[in-house]
């Protein structure tokens, strides 16, 4: 797991990067959680949008999903002519 100056570091260096927050859950709760621990790990709120198409991601983009009890941060590293898109977890950060 990376720490959270990682995440920092990682988006200071990519500022138009993408953030997308898939929760897979209708919990709003849950979600608002997801927010505040994405906040305290480097990521600013007004990055993280709510989605889950994960087609309109770029290379450099992070996609975060909720894999019980954690959030799974992912990097977008290649995206193909054909639209497949390939990530590497970076961080796993507990919710």
């Amino acid at each position: 797991m990376l720490q959270s100056t990682n995440l920092r570091d990682y988006l200071s260096n990519a500022p138009d990067a993408k953030v997308f927050l898939a929760p897979n859950s209708s919990d709003q709760e849950l979600v608002t959680r997801a927010r505040e621990r994405l906040t305290e790990s480097g990521i600013h709120q007004e990055r993280i949008e709510i989605n889950y198409d994960v087609q309109q991601l770029r290379t450099g983009d992070m996609y975060i999903s909720y894999d019980p009890p954690d959030l799974i941060v992912r990097v977008v590293y290649e995206k193909k002519p054909n639209g497949m898109v390939k990530m590497r977890s970076m961080a796993t950060i507990k919710l």
